[in-house]
Order: structure tokens, then sequence, then C-alpha cells
């Protein structure tokens, strides 16, 4: 939920700042590349820090995409130096400002309903976090089931400097990604670390350099979206779980996935393109 770092210049007010922050333009970015719709956070002047209008739009691209069936994966990034600084601390402190308490939890509730969104997302989300990611910025990238970085990215928990609590999930994704102790370090100390750093610690699969980030997400992305949509997204959802359940819950998943997969129109698409030595074309039926 944190926003911008100390040393980024806080966003101006809707009409204050740069035209391209206006109301006729657009937070964020998509654009197709094959499979897979690439969403970029653009509103580079106050480091892509999120606003209202910004989770309204970030929704209704994944609900887009979500419902084409030509779309098989998303990325998400940034444009300009951050992937995200966080949230619009102007405009979120203007909102809860003499806010009862239970409207403050509904506000809570609307950050975590992002989160939810991308675990029950059905298509692969892969974040390519090109630069600053803090506050709701490192959210979603852990939220996301991929996560690469350019080598001048950066991630911070930084709640416990503004006075915040995090939210997002990061108590529930972050020791599961680095560990324990290395999520009490992260978030205690709140101390910005480099992309290659967040690899050592498992934050983050691959560092690329920055001219070769969104290729490799995109590269990626279709990899994933070339395979079978049916197993992609039950692997998806069961790997959720496999913190919550033992060994013969799990076992149980793989019951169910495997009858799932072998009920599939694809699978029989996928053994007839193997014996015409051909690529398959999966229909995620």
């Amino acid at each position: 939920m944190t926003g911008q770092p100390q040393d980024t210049p806080a966003p101006a007010a809707d009409g204050d700042g740069p035209a391209r922050g206006g109301e006729g333009t657009a937070d964020i970015r998509t654009a197709r590349s094959g499979a897979t719709l690439v969403v970029t956070f653009d509103r580079p002047e106050v480091l892509n820090a999120f606003r209202d209008r910004t989770f309204a739009e970030l929704g209704a691209a994944l609900d887009e995409a979500e419902h084409d069936e030509t779309v098989r994966a998303v990325v998400l990034t940034g444009h300009g130096r951050a992937f995200s600084a966080g949230v619009d601390l102007a405009e979120t402190a203007a909102r809860l400002s003499g806010t009862a308490e239970a409207d403050m939890a509904a506000v809570v509730e609307g950050f975590q309903n992002v989160t939810r969104r991308l675990v029950d997302y059905p298509k692969t989300v892969i974040s390519a976090v090109n630069g600053i990611a803090v506050g709701v910025g490192a959210e979603l990238a852990i939220a996301s089931d991929l996560r690469i970085a350019a080598a001048e990215a950066e991630f911070a928990f930084m709640e416990v400097r503004r006075g915040l609590y995090p939210t997002n999930g990061v108590l529930y994704f972050l020791p599961r990604l680095v560990g324990h102790g290395r999520a009490v370090d992260l978030l205690l100390a709140g101390e910005r670390i480099g992309a290659a750093e967040a690899l050592a610690a498992g934050l983050v699969s691959r560092v690329v350099p920055g001219d070769d980030l969104l290729p490799t997400a995109t590269a990626l992305a279709e990899t994933i979206g070339s395979a079978a949509p049916v197993p992609v997204r039950l692997i998806k959802q069961h790997l959720r779980r496999t913190w919550e359940l033992d060994l013969e819950g799990m076992l149980a998943l793989e019951t169910e996935g495997s009858l799932a997969c072998l009920r599939s129109e694809d699978l029989a698409e996928g053994l007839h393109a193997f014996t015409e030595r051909r690529g398959p074309a999966f229909r995620g039926r």
C-alpha cells in the first residue's frame, strides 16, 4: 500500500499535473504481442503511482483478457523508471481524511481485491519489473505467477517507514517466496534491494538487461501460452494450495487435475499433433 519513496515527487492532483495525467488520458496502456496482452502502467511523472482510476483500468484490462480466448497470458510492466512506486498517497490521504473506520476497512478491502483477482485469474500473469517496485508495485509483482526483473529494478516493502501496514497478501506471499527470515528482514527494515539480490532471494526468477526485459517476458508468456490451457490453469490453482495441504491432499488434487485433462478436447489435439509432427492448436477445452 505504500506510496512513493522519499526521493520521489508527490503526485499532482488531477488537472494540476502534466497533460498526460489528465482526465482524458488512460492510466494504463494495453497492447497485444501474439497471444499475450501487455499492460503498461503509464503515469511515469509520478512513478506510476496507482490511484482509484488506475485500479479500475487494470481490472477492466484483466476482464477483457479473461474473456478473450485468443489471449493466453498477461504481462504487467511500467513506463519510465518505475514499475510502480505504490498508491497515490495524495488521493488516499484526501479520501481517508475524516473517514470512519468501517469505510477505511472498505478501502483496504479494495486493495486486497486486486490480489484476489490475480490469484484467481485463469491465465498466466507475469510481472516484468522494469524499475522501482514499492508498495502496491511490489505487491502486484509478488501476487503474479512469475516475476522477471530488469537489472536496474529495485524492490522495497516500506510500510513501516510510513506508519502503514502491509496489504495485498504480502505477509502470505513473501515468506513463501524468500523464506521466513528474509521476509522478516525485508518487512521490518523496509530497505530497498536490487535485482541481483532479489534473484538470489527467490523474489524474481530471472534478471535481464533493461532492453531485454519486455522481449524476455513476452517470449516466456508466449511459451506458456502455447501450452494446453487446461493443465496450465489447474497447475496455477493447485500450486497455491501446496502450503495448506499435506501430501495426500496434493495427491488428490493430482487426480482431479489428471481427470480434467483426460476429459479435455485438448488432449486428443496434443496427441494428434505429436503423431502428425506439427504444433498443437489448443483451444482450452
